[in-house]
């Protein structure tokens, strides 16, 4: 746990990376249909919106506008429009999952709505222009490694509008909400809530209602301005996202949608998809269309104040989460799969809480327990593959303590600064019991405790299960060849007091690339592990003859050499100072019996 603290601040001001390091200018759009922008636009005038109210069928609500706004920040302007009509009076105002619904006047598309207020009158809403909607475009793309499927180009689509320069960008204030809502599936409501902090938005438990576990990949030829579009941060047996409208598509296949952030993370590569509306959802806060996500259809390339936009017929590789869980005690395995948006810094944030609903779900219960988690890391750059298995014990919550570090890892390989590995699998082997597993380090007994460097020492340890009878286990040491005076024995459970990495603290040395990142998360102790070991101070070192200045002046730069954690654990495992007993328990406690060490050839 301490080299994970540690390694987070370390890399801290190196983090700075890009995922994608390739970017893309977007070309100019070509409007083919006609257009209004915003100085045409006059209180009175009256129009149509665009949008999806059941199924995937496009219906129209009149509109009135009502006044123009002028911003400092982004969007340039709002427009305030009244949502008039039978339809609207049914779905009691304009609901969340109407954003991105286009505005025609005269037959002009003039925007679409983005925003309104909750606890208000939701006939009323904001249009953010067309125009500040199409400057998302100005920014550039990442530009992730995309599959394209061997399909012909989709023909033209629809109409868009040439994008404006673009002023410094800012967030509307927060009494005026977007409309949309972020649903999520296949978690418990403790995680969705954690998610709605982690991502700073208002998320609801929905059913995807898909019949894939995964949605599919679909080649589109034709969509339509109001078509009901979804965008997901996660997918498949855990699903995170948002429904909302479609407002236009270039002849490109570039489209808009929204009118507003999604999550407000600038340039991303996150699935868009079609997406089904069951009904709207009157509600005194704010209405909101239920919707689900259905089959993914290109890629979100930005997420700005004013809207998000992307390309069609381009789909984003993802970080691949596969787990296998097996409830012990009703011996019943299941296996899971899902995806997540390839957003490394967000995946420490949404992949724990992700999996924390999963395994809420799957044991069907929030207590204490023991877990056993199996973690492999696959991706580019990593060769076969990384490892690491450790044991976990809770008294209150077992889900959340067994995903604890691998939060952390997740956050130290995913953000490493040396190489690009994403995309990245994480396979979690996982098995849960409410039986506590734990072993107590009860009491340590030696066979000696005057000794001199190179003796042997015979270590005997008294371990007891929980609420079983205890058992002996014997481990035989060696004092170090350097060691001198005042020393001890200390049995211990893994992770507790594990030495840190000093020579990093101090400034002395530091790690300069994954391979060696990785072996520095490898030794760390795991909480299954009974750790013994000498700790002894280091005495003078008496040559056995006399050396040349040459040997010495080499021993002493050898001697100062400064070492990873990684080498020093090997170094007490090949003198036989450490010896480490893997259990298949939690091991708790700390047992610590002074020794003295004689200098070799004098007193001690």
């Amino acid at each position: 746990m301490m080299l994970l603290r540690f390694l987070k601040a370390h890399f801290l001001a190196l983090t700075v990376i890009l995922v994608f390091p390739f970017f893309v200018e977007a070309a100019t759009f070509i409007p083919e249909t006609p257009t209004m922008r915003i100085g045409e636009v006059r209180p009175g005038m009256r129009g149509e919106a665009r949008t999806v109210i059941q199924g995937q069928s496009v219906v129209s609500f009149p509109i009135t506008v009502v006044s123009v706004l002028p911003r400092k920040g982004l969007p340039k302007h709002l427009i305030l429009i009244r949502a008039e009509g039978p339809l609207i009076e049914k779905t009691g105002g304009i609901a969340a999952g109407m954003s991105g619904s286009p505005v025609f006047i005269n037959g002009k598309m003039v925007g679409a709505i983005g925003y309104g207020w909750n606890f208000s009158d939701h006939r009323l809403g904001l249009v953010t222009p067309l125009e500040d909607m199409m400057a998302i475009f100005d920014w550039k793309d990442i530009k992730p490694a995309f599959y394209r499927p061997p399909l012909p180009e989709p023909s033209a689509i629809s109409p868009d509008v040439s994008s404006s320069d673009i002023p410094s960008a800012d967030i509307l204030s927060a009494d005026i909400a977007p409309k949309m809502t972020l649903f999520a599936d296949g978690m418990s409501p403790r995680a969705i809530k954690d998610l709605s902090s982690n991502v700073n938005a208002k998320v609801l438990s929905m059913g995807s209602g898909m019949a894939e576990n995964l949605p599919p990949v679909e080649h589109v030829r034709r969509m339509s301005p109001g078509e009901a579009v979804g965008v997901m941060l996660a997918w498949g047996d855990v699903s995170l996202g948002a429904t909302g409208t479609l407002t236009t598509v270039s002849k490109d296949g570039r489209f808009l949608a929204f009118a507003h952030p999604f999550i407000n993370n600038g340039a991303v590569a996150y699935p868009l998809t079609r997406a089904w509306v069951h009904d709207v959802v009157p509600s005194i806060e704010s209405p909101f269309k239920l919707g689900t996500p259905l089959s993914i259809i290109g890629t979100v390339t930005q997420d700005r104040p004013q809207a998000i936009g992307g390309k069609l017929n381009v789909y984003p590789p993802s970080f691949d989460f596969t787990v296998n869980f097996d409830d012990v005690d009703n011996k019943a395995k299941t296996r899971k799969r899902f995806h997540v948006a390839l957003a490394p810094f967000l995946l420490s944030k949404l992949a724990p809480e992700a999996l924390t609903g999963l395994l809420d779900d799957l044991w069907g219960q929030v207590g204490a327990g023991t877990a056993k988690l199996d973690l492999t890391v696959t991706g580019p750059n990593l060769g076969g593959g990384w490892s690491r298995n450790n044991l976990f014990f809770s008294d209150k919550d077992l889900a959340k303590e067994a995903l604890k570090e691998f939060k952390e890892l997740v956050e130290v390989i995913a953000l490493n600064p040396f190489t690009d590995i994403a995309p990245l699998g994480f396979r979690l082997d996982l098995e849960m019991t409410a039986e506590p597993r734990i072993l107590l380090i009860e009491d340590v007994k030696l066979d000696k405790r005057k000794l001199k460097p190179g003796d042997k020492l015979k270590v005997e340890v008294r371990l007891r299960p929980y609420r079983k009878e205890p058992f002996v286990r014997t481990f035989e040491l060696t004092v170090p060849k350097e060691a001198a005076g005042k020393s001890s024995v200390v049995v211990r459970g893994g992770g507790i007091n594990e030495p840190g990495q000093d020579s990093i603290l101090e400034g002395k040395t530091t790690i300069r690339d994954l391979p060696t990142l990785l072996k520095e998360l490898s030794v760390r102790e795991t909480n299954n592990q009974v750790v013994v070991e000498i700790i002894a101070p280091q005495g003078p070192k008496v040559p056995a003859r006399r050396a040349s200045v040459t040997e010495e002046a080499e021993t002493e730069a050898t001697d100062e050499e400064p070492e990873l954690l990684s080498a020093l654990t090997e170094k007490k495992l090949k003198e036989e100072s450490m010896r480490v007993f893997n259990t298949n328990y939690f091991v708790d406690g700390l047992q610590r019996r002074d020794i003295s060490v004689a200098a070799d050839g004098g007193e001690e």
